[in-house]
């Protein structure tokens, strides 16, 4: 980029005094809307080969209390996980090889049972509980409120590990929406 500079913007989120809830937490998330589960390293090698496709996901003991099916065939339209698909293939490698690998979720619709999005850590807590994460809503899905519902979830989920003390993200100042997401979250600018 000869001549630009993309600037960026720094967002924190501590927990009051900087230490966590040291707390047992399921890895699915309920929201209203949204289940948040674990992302099959299967889902990211099938999206590998098909840009359309159904596959079997658990979404979790808090979605079977809630109603749902604990199992259930979750669509994957060409649109998921849009601009998260690059972190996937070092993420796959490092699942593969049986190497620790940060969290990454997908967000699933309730509703429709599709995947609209992914949030995860960019890699597993620093030395001093800290996690960067990101977050990307599928753009058929954006100004729903959908990032930040799930997001806030995420966020909690992360503070309430003994492992996390603070949680870091970035944007892009340019990126109005995101800005707009991570000020709901409760994240400092």
């Amino acid at each position: 980029m000869s001549g630009s500079v993309r600037r960026r913007l720094h967002a924190y989120l501590s927990v009051t005094g900087g230490t966590a809830v040291a707390a047992e937490v399921d890895q699915f998330i309920l929201t209203p809307r949204t289940v948040v589960v674990p992302t099959p390293p299967e889902v990211v090698a099938r999206r590998m080969e098909a840009d359309d496709f159904f596959a079997e996901v658990d979404l979790g003991p808090a979605a079977e209390a809630a109603g749902h099916e604990r199992f259930a065939s979750v669509r994957f339209p060409p649109t998921w996980p849009g601009e998260a698909w690059s972190a996937f293939v070092g993420w796959l490698e490092r699942r593969r090889e049986g190497r620790p690998a940060p969290w990454v979720a997908t967000v699933v619709d309730r509703e429709s049972l599709e995947a609209i999005g992914q949030m995860g850590c960019i890699s597993l807590p620093d030395a001093d509980g800290r996690v960067e994460i990101r977050y990307a809503t599928s753009a058929p899905q954006r100004d729903r409120g959908l990032a930040t519902e799930a997001g806030g979830a995420f966020v909690d989920w992360l503070l309430a590990r003994a492992d996390v003390h603070a949680v870091v993200s970035e944007c892009l100042v340019t990126n109005a929406a995101s800005v707009r997401v991570l000020e709901k979250v409760g994240f400092e600018l």
